[in-house]
């Protein structure tokens, strides 16, 4: 195993354990055993590879017991793309959520709302 990406600064994205979304991070601190930690948190991670293809993609671990653990994906010019997309998706489902919560919270719709909601669902 060559040596592990995870170093101060290093750009991170972390991934709740059953599809919580995705959030980005950054690496604070590295260890004389491989383990890091992120910027804010005391919490350790422990680094790993694997290899797809031709390609190498380093991940990391919560330590510690339990089942919330979580993981993350280090953030580079290999998978930019796949976790902006990522980022993007969360960003539209939280937003989506706002706008039900919203929707939910009015009590006294007037006719025109009604109409105006009717016409923005059909013209999708």
């Amino acid at each position: 195993m060559t040596e592990s990406p995870f170093i101060p600064g290093a750009r991170v994205a972390v991934s709740g354990r059953y599809g919580s979304g995705v959030t980005e991070a950054f690496v604070d601190k590295v260890y004389k055993n491989g383990r890091f930690t992120l910027r804010g948190s005391k919490q350790q991670w422990r680094p790993w590879s694997h290899a797809w293809s031709d390609t190498t993609r380093w991940s990391a671990t919560e330590t510690g017991s339990g089942w919330s653990r979580q993981r993350l994906d280090l953030w580079d010019e290999t998978t930019d793309k796949e976790l902006s997309e990522l980022l993007e998706a969360e960003r539209t489902k939280t937003r989506w959520r706002d706008l039900q919560a919203k929707v939910h919270d009015i009590r006294h719709p007037t006719a025109a709302l009604c109409d105006a909601i009717e016409s923005a669902l059909t013209s999708r």
